[in-house]
Protein backbone atom coordinates (compact mmCIF):
# COMPACT_ATOMS: atom_id res chain seq x y z
CA UNK A 1 0.00 0.00 0.00
CA UNK A 2 1.20 3.30 -1.10
CA UNK A 3 0.93 6.20 1.54
CA UNK A 4 1.28 9.62 1.40
CA UNK A 5 4.13 11.82 3.55
CA UNK A 6 4.07 14.83 4.74
CA UNK A 7 7.34 16.73 6.14
CA UNK A 8 7.74 20.17 7.88
CA UNK A 9 10.02 21.79 10.11
CA UNK A 10 9.20 23.72 13.50
CA UNK A 11 10.56 24.36 16.84
CA UNK A 12 10.11 22.24 19.87
CA UNK A 13 7.74 24.32 21.89
CA UNK A 14 4.98 23.27 19.05
CA UNK A 15 5.68 19.98 17.85
CA UNK A 16 3.43 18.59 20.21
CA UNK A 17 0.72 20.82 19.35
CA UNK A 18 2.10 20.62 15.80
CA UNK A 19 1.07 16.71 15.80
CA UNK A 20 -2.19 17.30 17.20
CA UNK A 21 -3.30 19.11 14.50
CA UNK A 22 -2.07 16.28 12.02
CA UNK A 23 -3.68 13.47 14.13
CA UNK A 24 -6.90 15.41 13.98
CA UNK A 25 -6.55 15.68 10.30
CA UNK A 26 -6.41 11.93 9.90
CA UNK A 27 -2.40 11.30 10.41
CA UNK A 28 -1.80 7.33 11.17
CA UNK A 29 1.97 7.60 11.84
CA UNK A 30 4.02 10.84 13.09
CA UNK A 31 8.14 10.81 13.95
CA UNK A 32 10.04 13.24 15.14
CA UNK A 33 13.83 14.23 14.31
CA UNK A 34 16.20 16.38 14.59
CA UNK A 35 16.17 19.18 11.48
CA UNK A 36 20.12 19.40 11.92
CA UNK A 37 21.28 15.47 12.77
CA UNK A 38 21.95 16.13 16.27
CA UNK A 39 22.05 13.56 19.08
CA UNK A 40 20.48 13.34 22.39
CA UNK A 41 22.56 11.24 24.74
CA UNK A 42 21.20 11.02 27.60
CA UNK A 43 17.37 12.45 28.16
CA UNK A 44 16.17 12.65 31.99
CA UNK A 45 13.77 9.65 32.93
CA UNK A 46 10.36 9.94 31.47
CA UNK A 47 10.93 12.58 29.64
CA UNK A 48 10.98 12.45 25.52
CA UNK A 49 13.02 15.47 24.49
CA UNK A 50 12.86 17.34 21.32
CA UNK A 51 15.57 19.72 19.20
CA UNK A 52 15.13 22.94 19.42
CA UNK A 53 14.48 22.81 15.46
CA UNK A 54 12.57 19.70 15.08
CA UNK A 55 11.54 17.89 11.85
CA UNK A 56 7.87 16.01 11.76
CA UNK A 57 7.18 13.89 9.43
CA UNK A 58 3.61 12.54 9.01
CA UNK A 59 1.95 9.56 7.12
CA UNK A 60 -1.52 10.22 5.15
CA UNK A 61 -3.58 7.72 2.74
CA UNK A 62 -2.30 8.52 -0.61
CA UNK A 63 -5.61 10.16 -1.26
CA UNK A 64 -5.17 12.72 1.24
CA UNK A 65 -6.25 16.71 0.36
CA UNK A 66 -2.79 17.86 0.64
CA UNK A 67 -4.10 21.41 -0.11
CA UNK A 68 -6.46 21.32 2.87
CA UNK A 69 -3.47 20.04 5.24
CA UNK A 70 -1.25 22.96 4.58
CA UNK A 71 -3.84 25.29 5.01
CA UNK A 72 -5.11 23.91 7.90
CA UNK A 73 -1.34 23.88 9.74
CA UNK A 74 -0.67 27.40 8.19
CA UNK A 75 -3.90 28.77 9.70
CA UNK A 76 -3.35 27.39 13.22
CA UNK A 77 0.01 27.32 13.77
CA UNK A 78 4.11 28.50 12.47
CA UNK A 79 5.67 26.23 10.25
CA UNK A 80 8.80 26.59 8.72
CA UNK A 81 8.39 24.63 4.97
CA UNK A 82 6.29 21.29 4.57
CA UNK A 83 6.19 19.28 1.93
CA UNK A 84 4.42 15.93 0.50
CA UNK A 85 5.75 12.89 -1.31
CA UNK A 86 4.63 9.82 -2.36
CA UNK A 87 5.98 7.10 -0.15
CA UNK A 88 5.85 3.38 -2.45
CA UNK A 89 5.00 0.19 -0.71
CA UNK A 90 7.98 -1.75 0.23
CA UNK A 91 8.73 -4.92 1.95
CA UNK A 92 10.35 -2.89 4.97
CA UNK A 93 12.02 -6.30 6.19
CA UNK A 94 14.42 -6.63 2.67
CA UNK A 95 15.23 -2.80 3.20
CA UNK A 96 16.30 -3.34 6.58
CA UNK A 97 18.58 -6.27 4.68
CA UNK A 98 19.76 -4.09 2.61
CA UNK A 99 21.20 -1.67 5.34
CA UNK A 100 22.60 -5.02 8.26
CA UNK A 101 25.53 -6.94 6.55
CA UNK A 102 28.00 -9.36 8.51
CA UNK A 103 30.51 -6.83 10.39
CA UNK A 104 33.93 -7.58 11.56
CA UNK A 105 35.19 -6.49 15.01
CA UNK A 106 39.34 -6.81 15.24
CA UNK A 107 40.56 -10.14 14.15
CA UNK A 108 37.99 -12.34 14.23
CA UNK A 109 34.85 -11.32 15.43
CA UNK A 110 31.96 -11.62 13.54
CA UNK A 111 28.16 -10.49 13.48
CA UNK A 112 26.29 -11.83 11.23
CA UNK A 113 22.48 -11.91 10.72
CA UNK A 114 20.19 -14.50 9.46
CA UNK A 115 20.14 -14.01 5.74
CA UNK A 116 23.51 -13.83 5.36
CA UNK A 117 25.63 -16.89 5.50
CA UNK A 118 28.83 -17.28 7.86
CA UNK A 119 30.08 -20.14 5.60
CA UNK A 120 31.21 -17.25 3.75
CA UNK A 121 33.32 -15.72 6.57
CA UNK A 122 36.90 -16.69 7.69
CA UNK A 123 37.68 -19.57 8.70
CA UNK A 124 38.63 -18.11 12.21
CA UNK A 125 35.44 -16.22 12.45
CA UNK A 126 34.18 -15.95 15.99
CA UNK A 127 30.51 -15.25 14.61
CA UNK A 128 27.89 -14.32 16.37
CA UNK A 129 24.38 -15.20 14.33
CA UNK A 130 22.22 -11.81 15.20
CA UNK A 131 19.05 -9.42 13.55
CA UNK A 132 18.95 -6.32 14.69
CA UNK A 133 15.74 -5.86 16.48
CA UNK A 134 14.22 -3.09 19.46
CA UNK A 135 17.27 -3.61 21.53
CA UNK A 136 19.97 -1.73 22.05
CA UNK A 137 23.59 -3.11 20.37
CA UNK A 138 24.26 -4.89 17.42
CA UNK A 139 27.79 -3.55 16.47
CA UNK A 140 26.65 -0.63 14.45
CA UNK A 141 27.10 2.19 17.42
CA UNK A 142 30.67 2.85 17.97
CA UNK A 143 29.75 2.53 22.07
CA UNK A 144 29.23 -1.55 21.28
CA UNK A 145 31.92 -1.48 18.26
CA UNK A 146 34.42 -0.41 21.49
CA UNK A 147 33.39 -3.41 23.51
CA UNK A 148 33.73 -5.83 20.70
CA UNK A 149 37.16 -4.44 19.90
CA UNK A 150 38.15 -5.09 23.60
CA UNK A 151 36.90 -8.58 23.54
CA UNK A 152 38.69 -9.00 20.63
CA UNK A 153 41.95 -7.94 21.42
CA UNK A 154 41.66 -9.89 25.23
CA UNK A 155 39.62 -12.73 24.83
CA UNK A 156 38.42 -13.96 28.33
CA UNK A 157 39.58 -16.93 28.22
CA UNK A 158 38.37 -19.19 31.37
CA UNK A 159 36.76 -15.99 32.70
CA UNK A 160 33.46 -14.87 34.33
CA UNK A 161 32.17 -12.05 32.81
CA UNK A 162 28.84 -9.55 33.55
CA UNK A 163 27.22 -7.79 30.78
CA UNK A 164 25.51 -5.06 32.53
CA UNK A 165 23.15 -2.86 30.29
CA UNK A 166 23.39 -6.35 28.15
CA UNK A 167 20.35 -4.78 25.65
CA UNK A 168 20.72 -7.34 22.59
CA UNK A 169 23.07 -9.81 24.91
CA UNK A 170 25.71 -9.22 22.02
CA UNK A 171 28.78 -8.70 24.47
CA UNK A 172 28.10 -11.53 26.65
CA UNK A 173 27.49 -13.94 23.86
CA UNK A 174 30.73 -12.84 22.57
CA UNK A 175 32.84 -13.24 25.92
CA UNK A 176 31.19 -16.72 25.69
CA UNK A 177 32.39 -17.32 22.30
CA UNK A 178 35.45 -16.10 22.69
CA UNK A 179 36.36 -18.76 25.43
CA UNK A 180 34.58 -17.21 29.12
CA UNK A 181 33.72 -20.08 31.13
CA UNK A 182 30.13 -18.39 31.94
CA UNK A 183 28.32 -14.27 32.04
CA UNK A 184 25.47 -13.21 33.54
CA UNK A 185 23.83 -10.61 31.03
CA UNK A 186 21.85 -8.22 33.20
CA UNK A 187 19.38 -5.27 32.17
CA UNK A 188 16.56 -2.55 33.64
CA UNK A 189 14.74 -2.98 30.01
CA UNK A 190 11.98 -5.67 30.09
CA UNK A 191 12.52 -5.57 25.94
CA UNK A 192 16.27 -5.96 25.88
CA UNK A 193 15.93 -9.12 28.17
CA UNK A 194 13.83 -10.80 25.78
CA UNK A 195 16.02 -9.76 23.16
CA UNK A 196 19.02 -10.95 25.01
CA UNK A 197 17.34 -14.73 26.02
CA UNK A 198 16.67 -14.94 22.30
CA UNK A 199 19.85 -14.39 20.99
CA UNK A 200 21.47 -16.32 23.95
CA UNK A 201 19.37 -19.08 22.67
CA UNK A 202 19.75 -18.99 18.96
CA UNK A 203 23.56 -18.96 19.32
CA UNK A 204 23.25 -22.18 21.42
CA UNK A 205 25.05 -20.18 24.64
CA UNK A 206 22.03 -20.61 26.91
CA UNK A 207 23.62 -23.20 29.52
CA UNK A 208 26.92 -20.44 29.78
CA UNK A 209 24.74 -17.14 30.00
CA UNK A 210 21.85 -16.40 32.71
CA UNK A 211 19.99 -13.56 31.80
CA UNK A 212 18.57 -10.93 34.53
CA UNK A 213 16.68 -7.90 34.57
CA UNK A 214 18.29 -5.70 37.25
CA UNK A 215 15.47 -5.82 39.85
CA UNK A 216 16.25 -9.65 40.47
CA UNK A 217 19.37 -9.67 39.78
CA UNK A 218 19.83 -10.19 43.60
CA UNK A 219 23.36 -11.06 45.03
CA UNK A 220 25.98 -11.66 42.16
CA UNK A 221 29.13 -13.25 42.64
CA UNK A 222 32.38 -11.62 41.85
CA UNK A 223 33.67 -12.13 38.07
CA UNK A 224 36.59 -11.95 36.31
CA UNK A 225 35.95 -9.58 33.80
CA UNK A 226 33.21 -6.97 34.30
CA UNK A 227 31.46 -4.73 30.61
CA UNK A 228 29.16 -1.91 31.09
CA UNK A 229 28.08 -0.26 27.88
CA UNK A 230 25.57 2.35 29.39
CA UNK A 231 25.89 6.06 29.51
CA UNK A 232 27.71 8.23 31.41
CA UNK A 233 25.47 9.07 34.55
CA UNK A 234 24.13 5.50 35.43
CA UNK A 235 28.20 4.51 35.01
CA UNK A 236 29.12 6.89 38.16
CA UNK A 237 26.03 6.12 40.03
CA UNK A 238 26.97 2.42 39.84
CA UNK A 239 30.57 2.84 40.68
CA UNK A 240 31.03 1.43 44.08
CA UNK A 241 28.22 -1.36 42.79
CA UNK A 242 31.13 -2.19 39.97
CA UNK A 243 33.81 -2.14 42.32
CA UNK A 244 32.22 -4.59 44.43
CA UNK A 245 31.13 -7.10 41.52
CA UNK A 246 34.91 -6.93 39.81
CA UNK A 247 37.34 -9.50 41.92
CA UNK A 248 40.94 -8.17 42.87
CA UNK A 249 42.89 -8.38 39.88
CA UNK A 250 40.21 -8.52 37.99
CA UNK A 251 38.99 -6.31 35.30
CA UNK A 252 36.66 -3.84 34.15
CA UNK A 253 35.66 -2.18 30.53
CA UNK A 254 33.29 0.86 30.32
CA UNK A 255 31.58 2.34 27.10
CA UNK A 256 28.87 4.80 26.32
CA UNK A 257 31.19 7.68 27.31
CA UNK A 258 31.32 11.03 25.18
CA UNK A 259 34.73 12.83 25.07
CA UNK A 260 33.67 15.39 27.24
CA UNK A 261 32.55 13.48 29.88
CA UNK A 262 35.95 11.14 30.35
CA UNK A 263 37.29 13.31 33.39
CA UNK A 264 34.15 12.64 35.66
CA UNK A 265 34.37 8.77 34.86
CA UNK A 266 38.26 8.91 35.38
CA UNK A 267 37.77 10.90 38.49
CA UNK A 268 34.94 8.29 40.09
CA UNK A 269 36.69 4.70 39.35
CA UNK A 270 40.03 6.00 40.16
CA UNK A 271 39.52 5.49 43.56
CA UNK A 272 38.81 1.72 42.68
CA UNK A 273 40.66 0.48 39.83
CA UNK A 274 44.17 1.00 38.04
CA UNK A 275 45.96 1.14 35.50
CA UNK A 276 42.78 3.18 33.67
CA UNK A 277 42.99 3.52 30.22
CA UNK A 278 41.04 5.22 27.29
CA UNK A 279 40.04 4.27 24.20
CA UNK A 280 38.48 6.91 21.88
CA UNK A 281 36.56 6.42 18.32
CA UNK A 282 34.68 9.65 16.98
CA UNK A 283 33.19 11.16 20.26
CA UNK A 284 32.76 8.03 22.22
CA UNK A 285 35.14 6.69 24.56
CA UNK A 286 35.65 3.09 26.37
CA UNK A 287 37.93 3.00 29.44
CA UNK A 288 39.55 -0.32 30.72
CA UNK A 289 41.11 -0.55 33.97
CA UNK A 290 42.24 -3.31 36.65
CA UNK A 291 40.39 -3.52 40.35
CA UNK A 292 42.64 -2.48 43.08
Amino acid sequence: MDWMQLTLETHKDQADFVSEILMGLDSISITFSDTHDDEIFEPPVGETPLWPDTTIKALFDVDIDQSHVQAMLLQLCSIDKSSFELLKDRVWEDECKKDFHAMRFGERLWICPSWETASKLPENAVVIDMDPGLAFGTGTHQTTDLCLQYLDENPPIKQTVIDYGSGTGVLAIAAVKLGATSAIAVDNDPQAVLATIDNVKTNHVDKQIAVLHSDEQGKLDKVDLLIANILAKPLIELCQNFSDLVKCGGKITLSGILQEQLDRILEAYAEYFVDLTVTQKDRWCRVDGIRK
